[in-house]
């Protein structure tokens, strides 16, 4: 019985990626997060990101693998120290085109990521709009950002400290994000 469900997901799935279009993407982006607690500022977070991902399209939908890199400065107020850090994610995503007004594409992209740095894992969930022009029949650019996103990070330490954060239409960090999407 196993092999004949595992037999059929593998031809639905050879039908879907025969049907698709295979496509790669990269984009890079800017963070500049300020904590405040009590109007002071504690923490200031500045740093840039660069996501690469493959995928597939089909129709109005694209879906893949993204993967991140994050290299982030950060300076304590509160002891006058400043620290950087990397964080390393992978995790599958879906984008769904809604709308177009000539080569301009408006779209909703959500993804989970499952995340690692020095000392922490976290699982990032994010649903975000992203506004495409299409340059050709093979390139896209793309623009996002955070400010009109839905955000969900869960992190543990290695210390055992949890936390969660949910963040709705409000700026999760990421100023911008500017990408280019290369259709095979």
């Amino acid at each position: 019985m196993i092999k004949r469900i595992l037999f059929a997901t593998m031809l639905l799935l050879a039908a879907f990626v025969s049907k698709a279009q295979p496509v790669v993407s990269g984009s890079f982006g800017l963070t500049t997060i300020t904590e405040k607690f009590d109007g002071d500022k504690q923490v200031q977070t500045f740093g840039f990101n660069i996501t690469p991902s493959v995928g597939y399209v089909f129709g109005d939908w694209e879906f893949g693998l993204i993967f991140e890199y994050s290299h982030n400065k950060i300076k304590r107020h509160t002891n006058n120290t400043t620290e950087t850090d990397a964080y390393y994610a992978v995790g599958p995503y879906a984008n769904y085109c809604f709308a177009n007004v000539g080569k301009l594409y408006f779209s909703a992209e959500a993804y989970s990521m499952l995340g690692f740095a020095d000392g922490e894992h976290s699982v990032d969930i994010q649903l975000l709009p992203v506004a495409t022009y299409e340059i050709n029949d093979r390139w896209d650019i793309d623009f996002y950002s955070d400010i009109l996103s839905v955000n969900y990070q869960w992190t543990k330490t290695d210390d055992d400290i949890t936390t969660s954060q949910l963040n709705i239409l409000s700026n999760y960090g990421k100023l911008f994000g500017i990408g280019f999407t290369y259709k095979f």
